[in-house]
């Protein structure tokens, strides 16, 4: 389905797209499921992803299919569980506003290039089926997300679409939910200019065209440490891309903004059941990340390896 892999590429954009030298708080357990209880929640589970990885590389152990079964409710960063309104409501937010076009932001030497890729180059078979036309007016950072399938060259696994096969299969029927709208997400992206997006797309297209090997050893040591559940590890080593022209404020817009709408909603959801959460795992760690700021909220994190 055309835009269901582009959200969940979005996804992986904002749940991985910061770092820089981030303060601790404490040294935080090597774990990717942590179990939320206190304030009067039923015991739940938030659970860091990466959203979209090499097949080879994918896992889902055992302790955590354990307590996903515990659970009635799955809430992702936004709610899957209608792709095709989903996908309907993020056609309508994509184009720039004031009808521009990505060839209105880059000379017509990087606008060709950019266009013979995605027309000629990509193995992303959705832009096989998507005429260049009809998406170069899409904000360049959701055309950057098509390109993630091209970085990892090989088959892949979406941790959101595993979570969602899950619940289906559930005796008892699963609820579901989202920490945010489309339209928050899309509305994060208003920190960037089309200008910078548009330079980081043509960045992107030109590292994968060069096959850049530091470009490809930092993907490589993002996927390492998350296989080694080392979300303090994932927070050190993500850096800005150099399309960010001001790191410090699009890090309070996009992601610890974001983070601190999520704690009342996950009380709220928690509190009607249990239930089991799944977020960019680059939310987790660091003073303003959700482990932290549950536990400032007076609730007890205990990591589950």
């Amino acid at each position: 389905m055309i835009f269901k892999h582009t959200v969940w590429l979005l996804l992986f954009l904002i749940g991985f797209a910061w770092n820089g030298k981030a303060q601790k708080t404490e040294n935080l357990e090597k774990s990717l499921l942590w179990k939320v209880t206190g304030n009067g929640i039923k015991p739940s589970y938030i659970y860091g992803t990466i959203h979209i990885i090499g097949e080879d590389d994918f896992f889902l152990t055992t302790n955590t299919k354990r307590c996903f079964k515990k659970t009635k409710c799955l809430v992702l960063e936004i709610d899957m569980s209608n792709l095709v309104a989903m996908s309907m409501k993020m056609l309508s937010l994509a184009p720039m506003k004031g009808n521009k076009k990505l060839a209105d932001f880059l000379s017509e030497e990087d606008y060709t290039l950019i266009k013979d890729y995605f027309e000629k180059e990509s193995k992303n078979s959705e832009l096989k089926m998507l005429p260049f036309a009809v998406i170069e007016n899409w904000q360049p950072m959701l055309l950057e997300a098509f390109l993630y399938r091209d970085v990892i060259e090989k088959p892949v696994r979406e941790y959101e679409m595993e979570l969602l096969g899950m619940a289906k299969k559930k005796k008892r029927k699963m609820k579901y939910g989202g920490l945010e709208t489309v339209e928050d997400q899309m509305n994060a992206f208003s920190t960037i200019s089309y200008e910078d997006q548009a330079t980081g797309l043509l960045n992107m297209v030109k590292e994968i065209q060069s096959q850049d090997e530091i470009a490809v050893k930092e993907f490589e040591q993002m996927v390492n440490l998350y296989k080694e559940q080392d979300i303090e590890g994932l927070l050190e080593v993500i850096t800005v891309s150099d399309k960010i022209e001001n790191p410090e404020e699009f890090k309070r817009n996009f992601i610890n903004r974001r983070n601190r709408n999520w704690i009342p909603k996950i009380g709220e959801f928690a509190k009607k059941q249990a239930t089991f959460f799944a977020v960019g795992a680059g939310h987790l760690a660091g003073e303003e990340g959700l482990i932290s700021l549950l536990k400032n909220e007076g609730y007890k994190l205990t990591p589950l390896y």
